[in-house]
């Protein structure tokens, strides 16, 4: 309601004052009525846009608390989260079956974790237990190894195994002490070397649509020329859905 003193309490009060002196400013106007419910229901049911309870509670005149129960009580209706979908254009759609998706796993660990919670060792004092008992001996570096490898409408890519990038970095020469990392024309490398061999083991009919992630030596210059020339086609990493588009 648009106000809490009306045309009948006024009246009820007064009933002697004439109609000319009563405020009308203040008379009661129903706020869920069946036009500005109707209005309610076009605005959002089952709409894409959705313009807000508050902005409807000012279109329509009426109050936000109004509008919620029009929605709750009259429409029976309540807000549901959207959820994300791939951004492709209709082309890739189309070509879904032709598109291999390709990453680098994160490091896997080659040593056991220590659980300093769990891992213990019982005695009746502390100083009772050999020492080499109470040891839990760490690396100072962690050992581990990266893999890439795909997937694809006709299986995985490679068919076997996946490519280990630590082998791949090891045939590099190296200084020492020097930390092994990818670079843009590493990546070329493996392209030419491991990656675009095995693609085209599945597909011997050279017609498949490439996707990588947003990694800065994935789309550098000279990476995005090499794939141009020796790719048929590739996702650029803005039209890619957000979980492979902003990854870093």
């Amino acid at each position: 309601m648009r106000s809490q003193r009306g045309y009948r309490g006024q009246r009820a009060q007064h009933p002697q004052l004439p109609l000319q002196h009563m405020d009308v400013h203040n008379v009661e106007v129903p706020a869920r009525t069946v036009t500005n419910i109707e209005q309610i229901k076009q605005r959002h049911l089952h709409q894409k846009h959705n313009p807000g309870q508050r902005s409807t509670a000012v279109n329509l005149g009426i109050s936000l608390a109004s509008v919620h129960r029009a929605m709750k009580k009259d429409l029976h209706i309540k807000p549901f989260h959207k959820f994300k979908t791939s951004k492709m254009t209709n082309d890739h759609v189309k070509s879904r079956v032709k598109i291999i998706n390709s990453d680098y796993s994160a490091k896997i660990g080659l040593q056991v974790p220590n659980n300093t919670k769990n891992n213990v060792v019982y005695g009746e004092t502390r100083e009772s237990i050999p020492r080499e008992l109470l040891e839990a001996p760490t690396a100072n570096f962690f050992k581990g190894f990266m893999m890439w490898s795909a997937i694809s409408w006709r299986g995985l890519i490679p068919k076997n195994d996946p490519i280990f990038i630590d082998e791949f970095l090891d045939e590099y020469e190296w200084r020492h002490g020097e930390k092994k990392t990818m670079t843009a024309q590493r990546y070329i490398d493996l392209l030419k070397q491991n990656i675009i061999p095995s693609i085209e083991a599945r597909y011997m009919d050279y017609d498949y649509i490439y996707q990588d992630d947003y990694d800065s030596i994935h789309r550098g210059k000279i990476t995005l020329d090499f794939i141009e020339e020796n790719m048929p086609s590739r996702i650029m990493p803005e039209d890619q859905a957000s979980k492979l588009a902003y990854k870093t």
